[in-house]
């Protein structure tokens, strides 16, 4: 491996470290029915299923992003989670909340483009 590779992977590990440790603060958090969570959610307008079905799709988020061959997926669902936030925050006019969500998805979207998984030439790609 050169030393260009290994610096673009531990970049990329480091990446995906901070997302999942976003990942499962947040999810832990809607989750187990934080007071910040839920009193935020409802202010949105939002259920408190759909508040638990976004803190599990971050928890999933953190365990993908830990394996490799996956991560791009985790990286990918988190991206979606981040754009639901993005317009969440955008709508409830909360901009000083929208630097880090846009961080945030930068780095995932990041994670998904490098992790992705490569086609095969047996489906018709060089």
């Amino acid at each position: 491996m050169n030393k260009r590779r290994i610096v673009k992977e531990v970049l990329l590990w480091i990446i995906a470290l901070l997302l999942t440790l976003v990942c499962l603060r947040s999810g832990l958090q809607k989750v187990t029915g934080n007071v910040f969570w839920i009193r935020d959610f409802h202010r949105w307008g939002y259920s408190d299923s759909f508040r638990v079905i976004v803190g599990i799709a971050e928890l999933l988020s953190a365990v993908l992003l830990l394996v490799p061959r996956f991560a791009a997926y985790g990286a990918g669902l988190f991206s979606v989670v981040m754009l639901g936030a993005i317009y969440t925050h955008a709508t409830h006019h909360e901009s000083v909340r929208l630097p880090f969500n846009i961080l945030l998805l930068v780095m995932a979207i990041t994670v998904t483009i490098v992790r992705r998984p490569a086609f095969s030439s047996s489906q018709g790609h060089p």
